[in-house]
């Protein structure tokens, strides 16, 4: 019945489900509409945790469920594997949205590191010991990748000659996979900003199909229990409001067990002020003499019964 196994998991095996269900449910989400995508209008965590709740509960009318008509089951089997998805899909969302590592903290770094390096091989060259001609072919100092890339022309450089200068230099070796490690991570920073307005809108589409996916499956499988359970009314305890909390004095409900959502209030503006002409136009007109009332004309002609008798 439900295609994702929840016995127990550890805590790798639970971080394996929600990405296994997020694979699973791609083809879904790329099969949806942009017409059929839905306002994420929820707490997602929360809309996930009350669903992935009453799973258990839900699951059991299964086969009640396969037998209404015009229903589709396959969506009902998913729903679980669609909240996971959601889950993971909003966790991506929220990671492609936190900034990264300050790029000017680890430019300064770099920048220093690169200075001290490229002080031991000047003097290193003055004395024959590396090509100093090569040092010619750093781009300097100005620039992130610049700095990132003079980096790692410098620690080759040494290291190619590390054997001859190992006791010639106040440098070590894990001075040198550092200053790699720290240009790695410089240029690394700086293509993540570069790609990050594209990272955050796929990920910001692929948490609104997740999400939508998700409501839609748990709005159509609270219609079925609705209609199952109509003479319990127990649907709450079953597979409750994902919209529970927003619940107010001032909201609409469906009357087949779908979604609650507060209604929208529309208070009309207030009309302005008369102007100045139009309020002396008022009082002229109310000053003015006025013809005597029309009286009201019975039907049928005059001294005969009105009412045709």
């Amino acid at each position: 019945m439900t295609d994702v196994a929840t016995n127990n998991p550890t805590s790798e095996t639970r971080k394996a489900r929600f990405r296994e269900a997020y694979e699973r449910s791609l083809p879904d989400m790329a099969a949806l509409p942009d017409s059929e995508l839905l306002s994420i209008n929820l707490d997602i965590p929360s809309a996930v945790a009350t669903t992935l709740g009453a799973w258990k509960e839900i699951a059991l009318l299964r086969d009640q469920v396969m037998g209404l008509h015009d229903f589709d089951v396959t969506r009902f089997d998913k729903l679980e594997t669609y909240a996971l998805a959601a889950w993971q899909a909003h966790s991506s969302y929220v990671a492609a949205s936190t900034p990264a590592e300050p790029i000017q903290e680890l430019a300064d770094k770099a920048v220093a590191s690169r200075e001290q390096l490229l002080s031991d091989a000047v003097a290193l060259g003055k004395r024959g010991l590396i090509d100093g001609e090569r040092l010619k072919e750093l781009k300097g100092p100005v620039g992130y990748k610049n700095v990132a890339i003079d980096i790692g022309v410098l620690v080759a450089l040494l290291r190619e000659r590390w054997a001859v200068v190992a006791s010639k230099t106040a440098l070590s070796a894990e001075e040198l996979d550092a200053a790699e490690t720290l240009a790695d991570q410089l240029i690394t920073a700086v293509g993540q900003r570069e790609q990050a307005p594209l990272v955050v809108a796929t990920a910001a589409d692929n948490r609104q199909r997740a999400f939508s996916l998700l409501i839609k499956t748990y709005d159509q499988a609270r219609r079925a229990i609705s209609y199952l359970r109509w003479n319990k009314d127990d649907i709450e305890s079953i597979a409750p409001s994902l919209y529970a909390g927003r619940q107010n004095g001032n909201h609409r409900k469906s009357g087949d067990g779908g979604s609650s959502e507060p209604a929208t209030t529309v208070v009309a503006p207030a009309a302005p002020p008369p102007s100045a002409a139009a309020a002396s136009a008022a009082s002229a007109a109310n000053a003015a003499p006025r013809a005597p009332a029309t009286p009201q004309v019975t039907a049928g002609f005059p001294g005969s019964d009105p009412f045709g008798k």
